[in-house]
């Protein structure tokens, strides 16, 4: 059965992005050899989910050039989002449920990638939907930024694995408990 996995980078503090959107902390750090290559990960996905500051900040910085071109996009947004020709994205403002549901059907028996950011990870873990986060924690403290998953809820998680990286980076996988 697919899952719909929040796979993300973090600061050890918790945020995803700095109060700009900005991911010069990440940049700027290298995980080596021994991080799970993004590659495999990306392998294992059949569709993309995402929120709509996300998208408009992979569109402003991917040289026009969209990164999801093999697999369909949703982005969820209560705007209307230009979108480039010739890529499959659909930009919606349906339910979690509805929006988890249709893209896990079009993933054809793959995972479901939920790209970010944190407001839209929020939304689908409030909405039951969401099932994995493969968390990788950056050693580095930001202070104030864009939050992982600030959610206004316990979302509560159980650990399956975690290795720490040579980097220093910890790369975990939580499954979200849907109780």
């Amino acid at each position: 059965m697919p899952k719909l996995i929040y796979y993300v980078a973090a600061t050890i503090d918790g945020y995803i992005a700095n109060n700009n959107h900005g991911l010069d902390w990440l940049d700027e750090f290298v995980l080596g050899d021994d991080a799970t290559p993004y590659d495999d990960f990306y392998q294992s996905i059949g569709a993309v989910i995402m929120g709509a500051e996300t998208y408009e900040w992979i569109m402003a910085n991917s040289s026009d050039d969209w990164p999801y071109k093999n697999v369909p996009a949703f982005v969820f947004s209560h705007r209307a989002l230009p979108t480039p020709e010739g890529v499959n994205i659909t930009i919606t403002n349906e339910t979690a449920g509805n929006i988890a549901a249709v893209a896990k059907k079009v993933a054809h028996g793959k995972n479901v990638w939920l790209v970010g950011g944190g407001k839209a990870a929020k939304y689908f873990a409030e909405a039951g939907e969401l099932q994995q986060i493969f968390l990788t924690m950056i050693p580095v403290f930001l202070g104030s930024g864009i939050e992982i998953l600030p959610v206004s809820e316990k979302v509560r998680v159980t650990p399956k694995n975690q290795r720490l990286l040579r980097s220093g980076a910890i790369e975990i996988l939580l499954d979200v408990n849907t109780d």
